[in-house]
């Protein structure tokens, strides 16, 4: 048997042993459209907050004693763990395995009420700081494939806790949506010579129509192609394939970042949003990859949501029933009254 072959034994018997323990949370492969999912019933049981409940991320909680002022713990009711085991995904000869991986938690203020619009600089720079240390120490993990950092907010998203705060997931594989942006700036790259993301910007300054805010190094938009009517994404200028390479520039990083919440503040009857970093894959070892901010509002006006029904959800063809430049120019103003 060569060593490939054993190795691949190996985590068959692996794999059939951990089925046989019942992990409570696991990662299966999808077969039909060849990815993989993770299945956390755990997570179901998660706390809602309630005027009853205590906040668990404010100060002087079990889990909050002491001087931050920005903190990051495990999730409690992690969809990954550490601990599971590791084991090689080589589809089909693995097609469920334990769901190995981390997830944390990044406390963004000591303050129950201090979103990101309300930050000051400083504290907008310490925040970043923090996600860009947990990518550093999450990236560089044994079977750690991607490192995702994202913010859900709002009660029309689902958000449990009110408490200002973000969410890491250290992922065992790619995750389907950065491979097709993968095969796109691959492809690009290919047949033009140039990065993807670097050809966008410069044609977004061509007519301005959909960029909301620039600044010395990052600019917010609106994309010529958005899925959502509100959907915003904030670029470096410079050409960088995550935030480590922003660590100079963190605290105007913040500051876009919260510029793009003040806007839909003033747009929005609820604030409301998902935040995704959306960095390189760990492995990556080419400069193909432009780091990059998306914003994704459930709103199609001040007050009603757009629901993703049968096209989008049985197709994922969206339809955008707006155009990105209004929604632009709405947002361009909506700081300007």
């Amino acid at each position: 048997m060569t060593p490939d072959l054993l190795v691949r034994h190996l985590n068959l018997v692996l794999a059939h042993f951990y089925k046989v323990v019942h992990l409570m949370s696991e990662i299966r492969w999808n077969s039909m459209l060849g990815e993989w999912v993770i299945v956390t019933p755990d997570r179901a049981s998660r706390p809602f907050q309630d005027e009853e409940r205590k906040c668990p991320f404010c100060p002087d909680q079990e889990e909050t004693e002491g001087e931050w002022k920005v903190l990051t713990l495990d999730n409690r009711f992690a969809a990954l763990q550490p601990d599971s085991g590791l084991i090689y995904l080589d589809p089909p000869l693995v097609i469920g395995a334990p769901a190995h991986g981390y997830c944390k938690v990044i406390i963004e203020s000591r303050n129950h009420d201090e979103q990101i619009e309300d930050m000051n600089a400083n504290q907008l720079k310490n925040v970043y700081q923090e996600f860009l240390r947990n990518f550093v120490e999450l990236d560089s993990k044994k079977g750690i494939e991607y490192v995702f950092q994202f913010e859900n907010r709002g009660k029309a998203i689902g958000v449990s806790l009110d408490h200002p705060h973000a969410q890491v997931y250290a992922m065992p594989f790619v995750p389907p949506r950065i491979q097709r942006e993968m095969v796109q700036f691959r492809k690009y790259k290919q047949e033009n010579g140039e990065c993807l993301v670097c050809e966008t910007i410069e044609n977004e300054f061509k007519s301005h129509a959909r960029i909301i805010k620039e600044s010395d190094n990052f600019v917010s938009i609106v994309p010529y192609g958005a899925r959502l009517p509100y959907e915003v994404h904030v670029y470096p200028k410079k050409h960088v394939p995550s935030i480590v390479e922003l660590e100079e520039d963190l605290e105007e990083f913040g500051i876009i970042l919260s510029d793009v919440v003040k806007r839909y503040k003033k747009v929005f009857d609820e604030i409301a949003y998902t935040m995704v970093f959306h960095t390189r894959p760990s492995k990556l070892k080419d400069d193909l990859w432009h780091f990059h901010v998306e914003f994704y509002p459930p709103w199609r006006d001040r007050s009603r949501l757009k629901y993703l029904a049968g096209v989008e959800s049985g197709t994922w063809t969206y339809t955008n029933d707006s155009s990105p430049e209004a929604k632009a120019k709405e947002l361009r103003e909506a700081l300007s009254e």
